[in-house]
């Protein structure tokens, strides 16, 4: 759906510009460095630092960039300047296979140049942007103790539709033992449209951030086994014939796991361990002895 905050016109500020990542992505990287200290992990710290030195090398950053960074670290959008120096940010990106949907990200203003509007200001102009992209949905996420930008966002249209927890099982841990439950058992293809119908039903708005729902990751994609660099695991529980629960095992470049849990609303907080250790215990690690993440995805969206 299209936001009503799409259509508002764009606020004029004299500091506003496109981002143009040949000149930008220092100052950017700076900027989201100081806006968001002490809520990066390790990759985003990781791609921070690549985003400054590769900026600090101009036209031939800009095009290494392309090449090594991820999409997020050479978006379009943004920035605001003070004195030639980048003091705001924002990105818009794409979404891979839904054209439609834009993910708004690293909505970032210097703590000495706040509450006066530049926020508001680089959130108008990436609407306005996406709206002219033809986007349907705009999404981002915001840290739930982040009262501000929660008002902000929400004075503009957006409304939460869900909220995301992330859980890390650190590597090296011993595999838990098996918890007993009954009717939990590995899927049979078939059952692929139950589990579909529940996570639809738990979670309308997405399984993965930031990516619609999407039937291929219960149903299989079509790619070939022996050509494919990921492979799925399938987990169900249905104690009386009715799928109440399920659990799905990802990995991908053999690097991790990403475990999507889904729980009938009825059943929550009952068996989300024992599906979990179940899961855990049988899932045969691959060659690189991945880090197992499990949790629950979540994203804001426009509301008309």
């Amino acid at each position: 759906m299209t936001a009503a905050a799409l259509t508002r016109p764009r606020a004029a500020a004299s500091g506003l510009r496109r981002t143009d990542p040949r000149r930008d992505m220092a100052g950017a990287a700076r900027v989201v460095q100081i806006a968001f200290a002490g809520q990066l992990d390790a990759s985003g710290q990781r791609m921070l630092r690549d985003m400054r030195w590769l900026g600090a090398a101009g036209w031939l950053g800009y095009l290494l960039g392309r090449w090594i960074l991820p999409p997020g670290s050479t978006p379009d959008g943004f920035v605001w300047l003070e004195g030639g120096k980048v003091i705001g940010n924002v990105s818009l990106l794409s979404v891979d296979g839904a054209p439609r949907r834009w993910v708004m990200a690293n909505v970032a203003v210097h703590p000495d140049h706040r509450r006066r509007g530049i926020g508001r200001a680089l959130v108008l102009a990436a609407l306005d942007l996406a709206a002219q992209r033809q986007a349907e949905t705009v999404v981002l996420q915001v840290d739930r103790a982040n009262g501000g930008a929660r008002q902000l966002y929400h004075s503009l249209g957006f409304r939460i539709t869900s909220t995301r927890t992330t859980w890390v099982r650190p590597r090296g841990m011993p595999r838990p033992r098996p918890s007993e439950l009954d009717g939990l058992r590995p899927r049979a293809y078939p059952e692929w449209r139950d589990q579909w119908e529940l996570g639809r039903r738990v979670d309308a708005d997405g399984f993965w951030w930031p990516f619609p729902p999407d039937e291929r990751l219960f149903r299989g994609s079509g790619v070939p086994a022996a050509v494919r660099v990921d492979w799925t695991r399938h987990w169900v529980w249905k104690p009386e014939g009715e799928l109440l629960a399920s659990l799905s095992a990802h990995v991908r470049w053999l690097n991790s796991y990403r475990f999507l849990l889904l729980v009938d609303p009825a059943h929550c907080g009952a068996v989300e361990k024992a599906v979990l250790s179940v899961t855990v215990a049988c899932s045969k690690p691959p060659p690189a002895k991945p880090k197992p993440i499990c949790g629950s995805w979540a994203s804001g969206r426009t509301a008309r």
